[in-house]
């Protein structure tokens, strides 16, 4: 069995030992690390002559500030990104996932290298950045969206001690209209209803009276529901609070007649929305589906139904998205119902006003709110 030799001093800097297998390898200290590089042969002529090839690469990598602990002037964009990622996860942001994607997404392009200097940003950079991306048919709205990212990731590294960072570059956004155009009028929502599969109906029924995302929605179990005092208690959310849906509508009465069908056929099923033996002949976004197992991709399906309902009711946008449920169910509670913006939000989990102003909701509610009063105003100066 080989064993271990004494490291052997080179002409220079660093060593050359063998490890367990028999193996060289070479080693050297910089800045109090030990850096070790396998030399990958057995014989010892052999290691001496690739030692001097890894010496004299890590010799230049030194001299190039690349293995230097990270400082201003080394620092990646890599490194500032990732570290931005582990911040987000060990905070336990369900946002982590798709902040990850979009970070591979900008890493792909040559302005953002893993192992582009940050230092070495410029506006120029992200000019260019954005006129490619547009031109290969991205939209501002989602450059915008990847530029935040990388301030945000930015401005958190300048609240180090020490930072990394020294001068945060100037990032342009470009305004883009954000008034969300998709609705479903609470009178035309049956018309889509009836289009749907079976398995589809419950689920719609809930996102179209609550506003919920489409995460919140398909990770609701049965244990959440409280028939008692009539709602769905939502443990935990995308923005860290714990929210009470009441029933109003058809809420209830589908959630009856989803939960017999539960009871009779998959009681062990724990979510409420899963897939039903009928349609699980169907591909739903390519992918087979068993009877009682839970609810994921269904975009094949929805795009199905909203195709028939718009060809049976205009006021059906055959352009519509699962999302933009969310915003209908606000605007209905909002304008229609008449519940105060406050409660409507405490329904959808939306945290601030801005969302209403985005979808064109508190605007339209205003004017007429003010058009009633001034209407009144009238008829009291007449008098």
């Amino acid at each position: 069995m080989t064993t271990h030799e004494p490291a052997k001093r080179m002409n220079g800097e660093g060593s050359i030992y063998q490890d367990k297998n028999g193996y060289f390898l070479f080693s050297m200290m910089h800045e109090g690390k030990r850096l070790v590089r396998s030399l990958k042969t057995k014989d010892a002529k052999e290691a001496e002559r690739n030692a001097i090839k890894v010496r004299n690469e890590f010799g230049g990598r030194i001299a190039s500030g690349e293995l230097d602990a990270s400082t201003e002037k080394n620092f990646t964009l890599g490194q500032l990104l990732a570290d931005y990622l582990r911040s987000i996860q060990e905070n336990g942001k369900r946002s982590a996932y798709v902040i990850e994607k979009v970070i591979g997404k900008i890493q792909r392009d040559r302005t953002f290298l893993p192992g582009r200097k940050v230092a070495n940003l410029t506006t120029q950079d992200f000019e260019d950045y954005r006129s490619r991306e547009t031109s290969a048919g991205v939209s501002n709205s989602t450059i915008n969206f990847r530029f935040t990212l990388i301030r945000a990731a930015l401005y958190k590294e300048t609240k180090r001690t020490p930072s990394r960072v020294g001068k945060v570059p100037f990032i342009p956004a470009v305004t883009v209209d954000n008034v969300r155009e998709g609705f479903l009028e609470y009178g035309d929502h049956e018309t889509l209803l009836a289009e749907l599969p079976k398995s589809l109906k419950a689920l719609f029924v809930v996102a179209f009276h609550s506003g919920c995302r489409k995460g919140e929605i398909l990770n609701m179990k049965w244990s959440d529901v409280d028939w008692k005092q009539r709602v769905i208690r939502l443990p935990k959310t995308k923005n860290g609070q714990k929210r009470n849906l009441p029933f109003w509508g058809s809420i209830e009465a589908t959630l009856k007649v989803q939960k017999r069908y539960r009871d009779a056929h998959h009681p062990a099923c724990e979510h409420l929305f899963f897939w039903m033996a009928e349609d699980c002949q169907l591909a739903h976004g390519g992918i087979r589906v068993a009877p009682g197992s839970p609810i994921g991709d269904f975009r094949d399906s929805w795009a199905t139904a909203v195709h028939d309902a718009h060809v049976a009711n205009k006021n059906v946008l055959k352009s519509l998205l699962f999302h933009d449920l969310r915003r209908s169910a606000v605007r209905v509670m909002v304008q229609e119902a008449g519940i105060p913006e406050s409660q409507a939000m405490l329904i959808s989990g939306h945290k601030t006003r801005a969302m209403l102003e985005r979808y064109n909701i508190v605007s339209l509610k205003n004017v007429q709110d003010a058009g009633a009063k001034l209407d009144a105003w009238t008829r009291t100066s007449k008098r």
